[in-house]
């Protein structure tokens, strides 16, 4: 895991460093986003991440689906090979780096639907993520049919509604929260839920590592870098959250440059 600028790199390294190889992965088209979620992980982590062997786990369960259908790949993930919730630590970060997930076969609803989602690929059949408030489904190229990755079996709209009904009370369910979601949304949900985990737990470090992560990300909101500026003051490095507030400030532009200027002027305040 790293605390410290996204953007370093050592110099007599060639490869990348995950932080610039996830911005360079999230910006592609179309995103991989098994590598992608991969590079979260080699981020935000300190123990490390073997990309090749998650990568080729990930192979090895496309080729063994019998056949190519959303069906199959259920019955694959969720029967023979036993993925399924990790009822009892849902707040366990573990959940959401995606080499734990496939060594574990424990996982978060969205993690498991990115695993569905890449094994799925590799088998010939093309699914996509459905960021449904409260619970991430998988869509398949029927419309009416998706993917409840958690639970482990193919459900229709009816059902999506239900599980809707279950998590969210406070508003009524529309068919657009079964539109598909792009990966980079994807992303941005599974490094959101790091951040709210983080941010309950008061981790200062990791949390630092996700909102690196974000603030790499192309529709970054300016709240992200101010949160990136806070936890850099945190670890004692209130004039590195400053600077990268003036950045991002410069960035932005109008009304958020202000924003961003005003909480940089708070951060240098404390060295004074």
């Amino acid at each position: 895991m790293s605390d410290g600028d996204a953007t370093a790199q050592d110099p007599s390294d060639d490869h990348p460093s995950p932080a610039d190889a996830f911005a360079s992965l999230a910006a592609s088209e179309p995103v991989p986003l098994d590598r992608a979620a991969l590079a979260i992980a080699a981020h935000c982590r300190t123990d490390p991440v073997d990309e090749a062997a998650a990568l080729a786990e990930l192979d090895r369960l496309g080729a063994a689906v019998r056949e190519p259908t959303p069906d199959a790949v259920v019955d694959l993930l969720f029967g023979q090979e036993g993925f399924g919730p990790n009822r009892g630590g849902f707040a366990d970060p573990a959940n959401s780096y995606l080499d734990l997930v496939v060594s574990r076969r424990l996982g978060i609803p969205i993690t498991l639907a990115v695993v569905t989602i890449e094994v799925a690929r590799r088998a010939g059949v093309v699914l996509h993520g459905v960021g449904m408030p409260g619970h991430f489904l998988v869509g398949t190229p029927d419309p009416d049919v998706f993917i409840d990755a958690f639970d482990g079996y193919l459900i229709d709209r009816a059902g999506a509604a239900g599980i809707f009904a279950r998590f969210e009370s406070r508003q009524a369910f529309d068919d657009s929260f079964l539109q598909p979601t792009p990966a980079e949304t994807i992303l941005l949900r599974m490094l959101n839920n790091l951040r709210t985990l983080h941010m309950r737990r008061s981790d200062s470090p990791p949390m630092l590592a996700v909102l690196e992560l974000l603030t790499r990300l192309g529709d970054c909101p300016p709240e992200e870098f101010i949160r990136l500026g806070q936890a850099l003051s945190a670890l004692g490095r209130p004039d590195e959250g400053a600077r990268r507030l003036e950045s991002a400030a410069e960035r932005f532009g109008g009304s958020a440059a202000d924003q961003l200027n005003g909480a940089a002027l708070r951060l240098w305040a404390q060295l004074n």
